[in-house]
């Protein structure tokens, strides 16, 4: 999965908020695969495929309905992703309470994006999109952590700058 990482990581960093409701169909697929494998360790590969793709396809789906309910909901995706990505370079966790820390982030996650929309959607996408990319190269931490660090202002920079934001339809 390394180079489909990297290349679906690229487009969310640069196009997560033009793009939203793929930004939440991927964020919400990379975080169902993460969590289903933690959840079902001992399961088939296809079934976290499944659960990840059912995530994604809920995700776009609420997206192009209902808007607010999809930030949150990306938000919520987004915090999961990225503290399961995290919390490994960060923090010691046992299994027992990792789940706990998880679904804490992505709640954290999906408050902001519910509350602040459009400036959390640029910096969620930001993030996670350094996130996929970061954690396909299989850096050194402290080098890992850097890389993150400028690969997400790159990606905010782009959004809010060069983009900007999605034109409103009249």
């Amino acid at each position: 999965m390394g180079f489909y990482n990297i290349a679906v990581g690229t487009i969310i960093l640069i196009f997560g908020r033009r793009l939203f409701w793929i930004f939440v169909a991927i964020a919400g697929f990379l975080a169902g695969l993460g969590f289903s494998g933690i959840m079902l360790v001992n399961q088939p590969q296809w079934l976290h495929v499944l659960l990840a793709l059912a995530a994604g396809l809920v995700g776009a789906f609420l997206a192009m309905l209902a808007q607010g309910l999809a930030f949150g909901l990306a938000g919520f995706f987004a915090g999961t992703y990225l503290a399961m990505i995290l919390a490994p370079a960060f923090i010691m966790i046992n299994a027992g309470t990792l789940q706990f820390y998880i679904l804490g982030a992505g709640a954290v996650g999906g408050l902001l994006a519910f509350l602040l929309m459009d400036p959390a959607i640029v910096i969620l996408s930001s993030l996670v999109g350094a996130g996929a990319i970061v954690g396909e190269l299989g850096l050194s931490p402290p080098l890992s952590v850097l890389l993150f660090i400028i690969l997400a202002a790159a990606g905010i920079l782009v959004q809010t700058k060069v983009i900007g934001p999605p034109k409103k339809k009249a």
